[in-house]
């Protein structure tokens, strides 16, 4: 019956999935599997395995069309027919002797594939004429190679005997079993995070056995602590240090630094209109001012002052001897003309009535007369104390940030900084607009350059060992002579010099050593490293504390211990 054969082409790519579902698809019950050259997919035990399940499943029969001498012994051992051709006797290959390295399998796991044998080529099935024949000719073939005439399709595995019915009762078929297919995507996922898991606890290993252990070394000693005070001149022109005068050579930096600041404008200014009018002068001398009775001049620009407003005059008026008053003896003037003023500023205050006005220079003269037309028109103007309060708060800001600065400068070149020489230099101030112009905001522009010294603590130390060795017997050493807490007070500058004093607390006692320490120490456990340092009769007692809290020894990395000796409590 052509309905029960069929033909299937397997892909060179295809997996072991796609080929069952191909099987599964079939309607035939004789199925024609032809496989193509180098088909590594069935090079696999257990895939030939799943292929076999699946066909008797489904209740087919399948023969292997292929040549490639490699998958004959595997399927042989399923129990698959295999045929050369379309046109070739199917038959069930020899299965492989027991103990061959064929392949080594796990069903759970990956499989190993089999090497690959020599090849031999597969004939191009799409070539051959007449493929229903050929079809037909293979179920002849499967008859004729059938045990017992069966056709193909009762052929039944080795390892599934058909079930026998017993006394007449139904024997009920074997379950199947599931068909599994190894999932190599989670497989996969599997061994990423297994990687990333192990990378992780030897990252953690390292951290925990070399990054993170540390030690810290408390020592207590019989030192005592000596009290030192020395006079530094800090002079940038001297080329080597002199102990005895305390002059050492001295490093200046500086930076200059410019800082601005807007405030509201607060002056005002009155742009209006001038008042102007008329005066007539007058004078009566007693006093002989004006040498007897001669005329004078009263020159133009001559202020005349009432009531705390200033008018200047503006032509020159010639004062007329106008008799003698015999009561008084005094000489009479009176100027031969008006003489016109003009308000010294503008403003409505200075329209007014002038009486006995007095003028400038002229205490005999006095002015009556009028001015008007005075207008007040107000602006916003810069004023003095604008300037004055926004520099006022540029002063106020926190210079602590260039402190820092020029520190960092002076360690840069290997130098100890003395943080109390900081100084601010004279400020340069400039503002816009400019005091007295209108605006209704000013901005004060502050330019500032501050400087500080610098010494190498080489010098330093120096001159406060000197000082502390001079306070000592012999026999004592200098533990720490304090200059990295020493308090400095600035006394004073003197030209490009400056002079300052250090006073420092050293300790003193016996010479020990923190760099030997640690070397002594290391890799130690807690009671071997105090045993270790208690060897120096001078120690009196050692703590040591090992964290985080599994550490259990001293760290063999040296810069992983600190060493702490403690300063006397009196001197």
């Amino acid at each position: 019956m052509a309905d029960n054969k069929e033909t299937i082409y397997v892909d060179v790519d295809d997996e072991i999935t796609v080929i069952i579902d191909k099987v599964k698809a079939a309607n035939a019950r004789v199925l024609a599997l032809v496989l193509p050259k180098r088909a590594s997919v069935l090079q696999s035990i257990v895939n030939m395995k799943l292929l076999k399940r699946s066909a008797d499943n489904e209740k087919k029969n399948l023969v292997l069309i292929t040549s490639e001498a490699g998958l004959l012994p595997l399927a042989g051992a399923v129990g698959l027919y295999v045929a050369k051709t379309l046109t070739s006797a199917p038959e069930i290959p020899p299965s492989p002797a027991i103990g061959s390295d064929s392949e080594t399998v796990d069903e759970d796991m990956s499989v190993i594939p089999l090497e690959p044998e020599a090849e031999e080529e597969t004939p191009d099935l799409t070539k051959e004429a007449g493929l229903a024949t050929s079809v037909g000719a293979l179920d002849d073939a499967a008859k004729h190679t059938s045990k017992s005439d069966q056709a193909l399709e009762t052929l039944k595995l080795d390892d599934e005997a058909e079930p026998k019915p017993e006394d007449g009762k139904k024997v009920k078929a074997p379950k199947d079993k599931h068909l599994k297919v190894p999932n190599f995507d989670r497989f996969r996922l599997f061994l990423i995070l297994g990687i990333v898991v192990i990378i992780g606890l030897i990252v953690l290993a390292v951290f925990a056995l070399s990054v993170w252990p540390h030690a810290e070394i408390s020592i207590k000693t019989n030192a005592t602590s000596v009290n030192t005070s020395n006079s530094i001149t800090l002079d940038p022109q001297a080329t080597s240090a002199n102990i005895a005068s305390g002059d050492i050579p001295a490093t200046q930096v500086s930076e200059q630094k410019t800082f601005t600041q807007t405030v509201n404008t607060t002056g005002q200014q009155n742009t209006g209109n001038s008042a102007t009018g008329s005066v007539t002068l007058t004078a009566s001398d007693c006093n002989l001012t004006y040498q007897g009775n001669t005329n004078f001049t009263i020159p133009a620009g001559t202020g005349i002052s009432y009531n705390n407003l200033t008018y200047i005059t503006q032509n020159a008026t010639v004062m007329d001897y106008n008799g003698l008053d015999h009561t008084k003896t005094c000489f009479q003037y009176i100027s031969n003309g008006p003489t016109n003023i003009t308000a010294q500023s503008p403003g409505t205050a200075y329209n007014a009535q002038i009486q006995n006005a007095t003028v400038a220079a002229y205490p005999e003269v006095v002015a009556n007369g009028s001015a008007s037309g005075g207008t007040d028109v107000f602006v916003q103007i810069v004023s003095q104390a604008d300037i004055t309060s926004a520099t006022a708060k540029i002063n106020a800001s926190n210079n602590s940030t260039v402190e820092a600065d020029l520190a960092s400068q002076l360690r840069g070149q290997n130098l100890y900084p003395i943080n109390v020489t900081f100084a601010a230099g004279n400020p340069q101030i400039t503002s816009s607009p400019s005091v007295g112009a209108q605006g209704s905001t000013v901005t004060v522009t502050e330019i500032i350059t501050f400087t500080m010294f610098g010494a190498k603590q080489s010098d330093i130390n120096a001159i406060v060992d000197a000082s502390i060795q001079s306070q000592t017997s012999k026999n004592q050493n200098i533990i720490s002579n304090g200059v990295n807490e020493a308090a400095f007070k600035q006394n004073g500058t003197s030209g490009t010099t400056d002079e300052v004093t250090l006073a420092t607390t050293a300790v003193v006692g016996p010479s020990i050593s923190p760099a030997q320490i640690r070397q002594e120490v290391k890799g130690k456990s807690a009671n071997a490293a105090i045993a270790a340092i208690k060897q120096n009769p001078d120690i009196t007692s050692v703590t040591i504390k090992l964290s985080p809290f599994w550490v259990t020894s001293v760290p063999g990395n040296t810069s992983k211990i600190t060493v702490n000796i403690a300063k006397p409590s009196t001197n």
